[in-house]
This record gives structure tokens, sequence and C-alpha cells, in this order.
């Protein structure tokens, strides 16, 4: 063999060699940094957590669980709502062609010349307007009433979410007065259900399941993690929740509470304080 052709061979050889390398590398599965979006494994299939559902991270890298039915439970209320509205607009459809005002007075006219068999025209306008100041009146009472039960019952719902908080009652240092008068005002009745508030004025969203509004508990542990005197808030041993990451574990045995603050408690937070401090949990100095 002839030196020209062993060194074509030799070449033919090398570029055989590195398209079977380029060929090897491109079979393999790329990595997936999961940094933002859905999160997939080195195969690129969704990864799901332990009830199945596929997870997303976000923009700040932490992950949140989005529940099978989220997407389809939206498009079914968005389906909902426009069919409310082509309801709305067949019903209006046939009145299309009335005139208001023209509508108004021919009722009115009509029901001035029924009465006329009982009582004189003129004094129809009198005889209406106290039927219907009688009736607004009974209305207004009733109204003024119902509004009140239903105040007093949002209260008592609100009240009863925060007796059985498990947030409060295992992880909050601070007396349990004091803890509802601050936070109370973050929570809304809505539809019989009190929903969460935070400081910017926007409803709190759940860190575990995206989209969803945070339970009442979850909302307490987001709302107290985001204030810059949460160690004073939350007890010695920081609790065990999930958002908790250990505050206030380095504050001792307890919370400290100036005998200032404490003389300015009302009479039941003074009471509430003193069996805190009985039991170790928070030292009255000076």
């Amino acid at each position: 063999m002839t030196g020209k052709n062993c060194k074509m061979k030799n070449t033919i050889l090398m570029n055989t060699t590195a398209l079977v390398a380029i060929a090897a590398i491109a079979s393999r599965p790329i990595a997936f940094d999961n940094k933002n979006g859905w999160k997939v494994d080195a195969d690129g299939n969704l990864e799901k957590d332990a009830e199945g559902n596929p997870v997303y991270i976000g923009t700040d890298g932490k992950e949140q669980s989005v529940q099978g039915d989220t997407i389809s439970r939206l498009n079914g209320e968005a389906a909902s709502h426009r069919k409310a509205k082509e309801d709305a607009e067949k019903k209006l459809e046939k009145f299309k062609d009335v005139d208001p005002v023209k509508a108004a007075e021919a009722m009115a006219t009509l029901a001035k010349i029924d009465q006329k068999k009982l009582i004189d025209a003129g004094e129809v306008d009198k005889v209406k307007d106290e039927i219907s100041k009688g009736f607004n009146e009974q209305i207004a009472e009733l109204q003024k009433t119902n509004e009140g039960l239903a105040t007093n019952l949002d209260g008592l719902k609100l009240e009863t979410s925060f007796a059985n908080s498990e947030f409060l009652n295992t992880q909050v240092g601070v007396p349990k007065s004091m803890f509802k008068a601050e936070f109370g005002k973050h929570f809304k009745m809505e539809d019989g259900k009190p929903v969460p508030y935070g400081p910017d004025g926007n409803k709190v969203y759940s860190k575990k399941n995206m989209g969803e509004v945070a339970s009442f508990d979850e909302a307490l542990e987001i709302i107290v993690g985001s204030r810059p005197d949460k160690d004073e808030i939350l007890k010695a041993d920081g609790g065990s929740g999930s958002n908790s990451q250990g505050a206030g574990g380095g504050r001792g045995t307890g919370r400290r509470v100036m005998r200032s603050e404490f003389e300015k408690m009302s009479p039941a937070q003074q009471s509430e304080t003193s069996q805190l401090a009985g039991k170790g949990e928070v030292t009255i100095v000076d």
C-alpha cells in the first residue's frame, strides 16, 4: 500500500471514530437542571410527590405540588361563568325593544286607574307612600337584626378557628388573647369561612398546594414567619412547624416581657401572662 493510500485510510478511520463518539454523546439522556418549571428526572419524565401530584419549581427554587384536578376545576368554573352570561343575555333579548322609562310610566298609570275604584287618584300616591314607609321600616329592622346575627356567627366561627388551631396551641409563646387581638385582623369571613389576608392586603396562598388559599394554621405560620419579631411570638423551643425553622431556639427557657408592657395589658392578658410565667414559659423583667 502506498503512503498516500495509507494516509487516506487513516483519515477515514479518524473521521469514523469521531462520528461514533458524537452519536454516543447524542444518544445519552439530557439532564435537566430543574431550576424553574416542571420538575423532571434525567429522562425528561415528570416527577411527582407522595400523593402522585406533579411538582412545579418556582423562580425562587421552591417546589410546589399541583393537584391533579386544578386545571379541570378552573376550566369548569370558567365554563359555568360563560353559561350564566349566555343565559342572562337570552333572557334580556326579549326586552331589547322596551323603553324602561315609558314602561315605568305605563305601570304607574295602570296602578292608579285600578285604585281609582276605591279612592280618588289624587290620594293614590299618599296611600302608597304610607304603605311603603311601614314596610320599609320593617324590612330595615329585619336587615339590621340579620346583620347582627351574621356578625355574631362570623365572630364565633373565627373564635373557634383560633381555639382549635394546633399552631397557636403548640408553637405560640405569647398569651392567646394578645395573639388573637393582633392576628385576628388578618382574616375575613367569606362564605362562612375565615380567609387569610397578608399585611399587603392580598390573600395568603399556600406554599404546599399551588393556587390554593392557605389553610387557617398554614396562614398563621406564614404571617408570623414574615414578621421581624417572630422570635418573640414563637415559643423558645421553636415548635415543630414546617415553617418555624427553629425560630426562637436561642432565647433560653422562655420569652421575656418587660414589666412596663405587662402593666399595659388588660386584666385577662395579665392573668394569662402570669400563668405562662408560672410555667416558666414567660419571664417578667424590669
